[in-house]
């Protein structure tokens, strides 16, 4: 099985960059194009506990956590760097 690659960009909730990321919002407008928000695993998952998350936001943290988990092992990148897991 082949990953998808990583979704490298800037966490929309603590704004530090990241190698993986999940949807948690959809963005639509009245006029003109929407938008989507993507944040960390961590930043995710707590915007996951909060009223305001969407509910199919579960399933887009699982697969994100799969793809980064296969995309890791693939690699041989499974150990931590600089005391920090990958996200």
């Amino acid at each position: 099985m082949h990953a998808e690659g990583p979704n490298p960009g800037t966490c929309c909730r603590c704004d530090l960059p990241v190698r993986h990321r999940a949807l948690i919002a959809i963005i639509e407008t009245g006029s003109g194009p929407g938008g989507s928000a993507y944040a960390c695993l961590p930043c995710a998952r707590d915007y996951a506990k909060t009223s305001l998350a969407p509910e199919w936001i579960g399933e887009t943290i699982a697969h994100a956590e799969s793809m980064r988990l296969a995309w890791d092992e693939e690699r041989g990148d499974g150990s931590r760097r600089g005391g920090r897991p990958p996200v």
